[in-house]
């Protein structure tokens, strides 16, 4: 199981995404970003996405 802490990447949130897949926690991440953090798609970089991607644990 994959877990991946909002916080991690300079957040002040505690959302935590869980999944079994690299896939799964971004699209929670995706999800939730744009629902708590009013982010719009475009802000959701290939960027951020290896930012994520670094931070599983």
């Amino acid at each position: 199981m994959l877990k991946f802490k909002c916080s991690s990447v300079g957040f002040d949130c505690n959302f935590v995404a869980k999944g079994k897949s690299e896939e799964e926690i971004l699209t929670q991440c995706a999800a939730h970003a744009t629902k708590d953090h009013k982010m719009k798609p475009e802000e959701i970089t290939p960027e951020l996405q290896d930012k994520i991607k670094k931070k599983y644990s």
